[in-house]
């Protein structure tokens, strides 16, 4: 593939995506592309005017990835020259983030962008609920994570414990994360994680392992 170096990391709601990928991102010099910022901004841009499948949406609205770096830089998402990175995570916006994603015209229009996106990087690590099956089917290394209900519940509680505004729902894993799971675990290059107990440290080594000599 034309990367230098391409990772998936999918899993159900706080499984530990977003930390593996930013260690990873450390480790390895990997842009971070968390796919799920894109939807809930599409999300909250479809709240505030009157935009659709299949128009200029992608023009206005902008997706600035993580940089890579001993402490990787946030992502930022930009709207109409607008910084939304915080307003995209409210009450209102999860709400509305079910609509986009069961639309499948605003999942193909998404999923064209976060393509683009990664073919413009080198080296670069997707996070979502279903990279490895869409925008990154070559990918190097397929990781999917999995973790006790109960302990994503409180892990998500406990990162969002001083910002009160943000939604904090964490449900069962979704016929996606089953689809996702199946894809990876059956995947020469995939490797299924339970972090339930797993510590982060010990997550990275086994990503690594998996990679082998790969650079």
């Amino acid at each position: 593939m034309q990367h230098g170096l391409a990772i998936s990391v999918d899993g159900p709601s706080a499984s530990g995506k977003t930390s593996l990928a930013g260690a990873l991102s450390a480790q390895l010099g990997l842009h971070v592309l968390d796919t799920g910022l894109t939807y809930r901004a599409v999300a909250y841009a479809t709240l505030r005017g009157p935009v659709s499948p299949g128009g200029e949406l992608f023009q206005v609205l902008r997706h600035e990835l993580a940089m890579p770096g001993a402490r990787p830089a946030p992502p930022a998402i930009v709207y109409h020259g607008e910084d939304i990175t915080e307003a995209i995570w409210s009450v209102e916006v999860e709400q509305q983030l079910r609509v986009v994603s069961a639309d499948p015209a605003w999942r193909r229009d998404i999923t064209e962008h976060h393509r683009t996106i990664i073919h413009s990087r080198e080296r670069v690590v997707a996070v979502g609920r279903d990279c490895a099956t869409t925008i990154m089917t070559n990918a190097d290394c397929h990781v999917f994570l999995v973790a006790a209900e109960a302990v994503r519940r409180q892990r998500r509680r406990a990162q969002y414990r001083t910002r009160p505004g943000r939604a904090v729902n964490v449900g069962p894993a979704t016929r996606l994360d089953d689809v996702t799971r199946e894809y990876v675990s059956r995947h020469r290059h995939g490797l299924v994680l339970d972090t339930t107990f797993l510590p982060l440290s010990a997550a990275v080594r086994a990503v690594l392992h998996q990679l082998g000599d790969h650079p």
